[in-house]
């Protein structure tokens, strides 16, 4: 006995035994389940994918301090080298600088696999606005 492409038809609206399965039953019941799949699929990696971001959002308390906030930072990378690690520094009032290194120190960990990087800098708030809170 060969295949019957018909029993693919799933979208019957009365119970089997009073109807025929078509073709064009079969062929949308078939599009309609690898276009759920599909659906599926794309979701399900779009939720285990992973997205990196590294920013640092600095909020300053204090409203009398001349229009600059002072930083330190003290952040241990147990995994990264420190020839990897580095510092750009950027305000709202269009001040960036790539490659920061005065005021800064970094110091290997776990014999040379990871890296302690330390600095202080300061940067310019914006004048006349509150400070955003991210």
């Amino acid at each position: 006995m060969p295949f019957d492409f018909r029993r693919f038809d799933i979208y019957r609206k009365v119970p089997k035994d009073l109807t025929q399965p078509t073709y064009t039953g079969a062929i949308i019941s078939v599009c309609c389940c690898l276009f759920i799949l599909f659906l599926f699929l794309s979701e399900l990696t779009g939720f285990i994918t992973t997205e990196v971001v590294n920013e640092l959002y600095v909020d300053d308390p204090d409203k009398d301090s001349g229009g600059k906030i002072d930083v330190s930072l003290n952040i241990s990378l147990p995994n990264l080298h420190c020839e990897l690690v580095g510092l750009d520094i950027q305000d709202e009032m269009g001040r960036h600088e790539v490659g920061h290194i005065d005021n800064s120190m970094k110091i290997p960990l776990n014999n040379g696999a990871g890296c302690r990087f330390e600095g202080q800098f300061s940067i310019n708030k914006q004048a006349g606005q509150q400070p955003d809170v991210f």
